[in-house]
């Protein structure tokens, strides 16, 4: 078996424009409109979203959970044409500055008929 480890390192400002991303997605309704003031990853993988509506006073903070979060980065690399494999283990890190997807394919081997 071949094993391939990919580690891909989503920084705050990228995780900031996969949100930008995932707000015009067709029939989202995670995320209100507005303006994305801040992006805080939390230690199990999910995201803390802080979002300025025009009008309002105060930002309203929306929770991602790591199940969401983990959908909205690959919705970003397929829009950034980073190809993740489907059929891949896929999980999520926290790290100082962002997120880091760890992507983990498996590929069966064979050896030559006898």
């Amino acid at each position: 078996m071949i094993v391939e480890t990919r580690e891909l390192f989503f920084t705050n400002s990228a995780l900031k424009k996969a949100i930008a991303w995932y707000q015009k997605a067709p029939n989202q309704t995670d995320l209100p409109l507005g303006v994305v003031t801040s992006v805080a990853p939390k230690p199990d993988g999910g995201l803390s979203v802080q979002i300025q509506q025009s009008g309002a006073s105060k930002s309203r903070e929306v929770l991602f959970t790591p199940s969401k979060t983990l959908a909205l980065l690959l919705l970003f690399c397929r829009r950034q044409k980073v190809p993740i494999p489907r059929d891949a283990g896929k999980e999520l890190e926290t790290a100082d500055d962002g997120l880091i997807l760890i992507v983990r394919g498996e590929t069966t081997t064979s050896a030559p008929p006898p």
